[in-house]
């Protein structure tokens, strides 16, 4: 597999597009196939911190006839991890060659492993989350299942700020570039 740093722009631009439109589609039918159950409900689930949080979490789900949602949620999250990280890679890598700033070039690769990183916090996270579902809840998978949470959601809120940095550097820079076509 050609590492990220040596596909070219217009290759990047075509990832980029795709995945950006896969995990949009992937979040309108999972939330469709899913409901009543929401990603709020799931993102309780995952940052509930104590085994008694996520047992009346777990309680709640099974009285409302939520369980076997919540169950596929997980499972759909698989496919989901694979999909953003993917695509948060990707675009860390397009985004940032787009400013062409070698600094922001050079970080959008680092950030292309951050997001991937993000995706195995993401799938340590499910592993406990599916334990916590199908059998007795443990404090440790319920900790476990926090931990990797909180460290896949900064890691990702990192990879978006940084996005945000460069496609702001970006219009910046194509609006500096216009204003001096016209002088």
């Amino acid at each position: 597999m050609k590492r990220l740093q040596t596909v070219s722009q217009y290759r990047a631009r075509r990832w980029f597009l795709v995945l950006l439109l896969a995990n949009a589609l992937f979040i309108i039918f999972a939330g469709l196939y899913l409901r009543p159950l929401t990603s709020n409900d799931i993102v309780r689930f995952e940052l509930a911190k104590e085994a008694s949080v996520a047992e009346s979490i777990v309680q709640e789900w099974k009285s409302a006839g939520l369980h076997e949602k919540a169950v596929h949620s997980i499972y759909l999250d698989f496919l989901f991890i694979i999909l953003y990280s993917a695509g948060l890679a990707v675009a860390s890598v397009y985004i940032s060659r787009l400013t062409q700033h070698e600094i922001l070039i050079k970080t959008g690769y680092f950030f292309s492993y951050v997001a991937i990183a993000a995706g195995i916090c993401d799938i340590i996270e499910n592993m406990a989350l599916l334990k916590n579902l199908y059998g007795t809840i443990h404090n440790w998978n319920t900790i476990l299942a926090y931990d990797m949470a909180a460290t896949k959601f900064s890691l990702l809120i990192m990879t978006i700020l940084f996005l945000g940095i460069c496609a702001i550097f970006w219009l910046f820079r194509g609006a500096g570039e216009e204003k001096g076509l016209r002088n």
